[in-house]
């Protein structure tokens, strides 16, 4: 592993708090001659949002010549957000300068677009979870529920009207065409619970989280977890047609974050969890081995050697064309991290959770060779933990060699952006 301090400067500052959220979308738009960035503006830092309070939404104007970007021009305020993926805003495809993002209008999850230019806005009747590259399609799940089993995720005040089911029918992956507003259900949960192996234990309560389109828009994938009665957690991450067709199981054990580096070509960290399988399986289910484990990780300190090591967790490439896998930079990446691809699939950028001194990285791995760089280093404070983490999420520029992070290093959470054109122009 070769450090490499890759140029980095602020694209935010204070007083007010400002952050983009997840890593598989980007929060520049390039517009013409401008490059707008898209992010979140608020006072609340050190605890979740409480159900009625807003985030206000937004961008800047930037210069793309490297100076100062504009002030913040606000769009509008969103009471369906949270501080690890904002309110899922995002910018819509070939629409000129068109925001997407969440709310919470009498009681439901809807989806608010607004013209950049105009103000002009349009309501969808669910929220939206990714949108696909043409911009024609999103793709929506019960954020509702997410509120209930993983809040960090959800949003706060919004209730799952599925709560009394363990396997709704009614509920799952949504498809909504974002020309005519109308949605369709693609899979429900009993669909996907019913599909390939570990879909279900006795007890367990499910929902579905993570949903993101390849390159092409052709196929999506999204991660199906459920908790069993003792309070582990199951994860098999799925793929399917974007028409809802060829639907499979990739992975069945541990699947958290990936990115798409073509139409068929996925990596994740992932990993089978053998060892959690086996501890779970007869009398074991109602043993809470993952309670027991998850607090002797954090007793430990969180040591990034551990679910490499003794889960054997991993990244891998899961090629659909030929239904092939392998791991990728093994022994080199040993901890999960937040993956994604520059536009031309040739690198990709991750990060790490914070070691017991609080130091994060920043990494940028070549596909090719494998070789993984250090680009930067951040410390976080350590009472920003849990749902309330101040991840790096590390996101590309759709065009340039820029990867923009949210980093709280400074004391206040802010968007900053790292050039790495040094390294990819010199390894091209």
């Amino acid at each position: 592993m070769a450090d490499t301090n890759a140029p980095m400067r602020p694209l935010t500052s204070g007083p007010y708090h400002h952050f983009f959220g997840y890593f598989d979308k980007s929060p520049w738009l390039v517009d013409g001659s401008r490059e707008l960035l898209a992010m979140h503006r608020t006072m609340i830092y050190d605890r979740m949002p409480k159900p009625g309070e807003t985030v206000e939404i937004g961008f800047a104007e930037q210069n793309v010549q490297g100076g100062a970007s504009s002030g913040f021009e606000k769009l509008g305020e969103s009471r369906a957000w949270n501080l690890q993926q904002g309110a899922m805003t995002q910018w819509l495809p070939a629409s000129g300068a068109t925001l997407l993002y969440n709310d919470i209008l009498d009681g439901e999850a809807r989806t608010v677009a607004v013209e950049a230019a105009t103000g002009k806005q349009r309501l969808y009747e669910r929220p939206i979870a990714c949108i696909s590259p043409n911009g024609a399609s999103a793709l929506s799940f019960n954020f509702g529920r997410l509120t209930s089993l993983k809040p960090e995720y959800g949003y706060a005040g919004l209730r799952d009207p599925f709560h009394a089911e363990r396997i709704p029918e009614q509920d799952g992956i949504w498809r909504l065409d974002l020309a005519s507003g109308k949605s369709e259900l693609l899979h429900s949960l009993a669909q996907i619970v019913a599909t390939g192996p570990d879909g279900d234990t006795p007890g367990a309560v499910h929902y579905l989280n993570h949903a993101l389109y390849n390159r092409t828009g052709s196929r999506f994938c999204f991660l199906h977890r459920y908790v069993n009665p003792a309070g582990t957690q199951h994860t098999r991450m799925l793929s399917s047609n974007a028409d809802g067709s060829d639907l499979r199981v990739l992975i069945s054990g541990m699947a958290s974050h990936f990115g798409w580096r073509n139409a068929d070509e996925l990596l994740a960290w992932a990993g089978e969890r053998a060892m959690m399988r086996s501890a779970t399986s007869g009398v074991g289910k109602r043993i809470p081995i993952g309670k027991i484990l998850r607090k002797l990780y954090r007793m430990l300190g969180k040591p990034a050697v551990f679910k490499a090591a003794v889960m054997k967790d991993r990244y891998i490439v899961f090629d659909h064309a030929s239904h092939s896998t392998r791991s990728v930079a093994q022994g080199v990446l040993t901890t999960d991290g937040h993956c994604s691809f520059f536009y031309n699939g040739e690198w990709f950028v991750t990060d790490t959770y914070p070691d017991p001194r609080g130091r994060t990285k920043l990494l940028l791995c070549e596909w090719r060779t494998e070789r993984v760089h250090t680009i930067q280093e951040f410390r976080m404070p350590p009472e920003l933990d849990n749902e309330i983490r101040c991840d790096l999420h590390p996101r590309w520029h759709p065009t340039k060699p820029l990867i923009c992070v949210d980093s709280v290093h400074s004391g206040s959470r802010q968007m900053y952006e790292i050039d790495v054109s040094g390294i990819v122009t010199a390894r091209a």
